[in-house]
């Protein structure tokens, strides 16, 4: 939908590249993941926290996740859920960012917000 509207969708993960290209092929994703492994992209955005370490002990021991296995050198870092639409002069038209993971903009405003950048051209 987002491409017949003439937009591209691009997200950044902090995981090492070959865990970002498995992640996006095997779930089949339509979208350009592109890799901040040094996470210089998500900090210039604050878009991201470093695991505490009560955190992690918990991550590592009660769920057997290792974020350090994706993200590489010892990174035990998360980015904050963010989503945003630029136009095409890269100025953000809408978004939303926030900490909670399950808060995420909806698909729909997304798609309005793209619109929205159609119409104005």
């Amino acid at each position: 939908m987002i491409r017949s509207l003439g937009a591209d969708l691009v997200a950044i993960s902090p995981e090492l590249p070959d865990n970002t290209l498995t992640m996006a092929e095997k779930h089949a994703i339509p979208i350009d993941i592109l890799s901040d492994a040094t996470s210089e992209v998500l900090k210039k955005y604050r878009l991201w926290f470093a695991v505490p370490a009560e955190v992690k002990a918990l991550y590592l021991e009660k769920f057997g996740i290792n974020l350090e296995k994706y993200n590489g050198a010892g990174r035990w870092e998360l980015p904050v859920p963010a989503t945003y639409v630029l136009d095409k002069d890269g100025i953000v038209r809408a978004g939303q960012a926030d900490p909670d993971y399950t808060i995420r903009m909806e698909p729909a405003e997304v798609v309005a917000a793209v619109r929205e950048i159609g119409n104005r051209r």
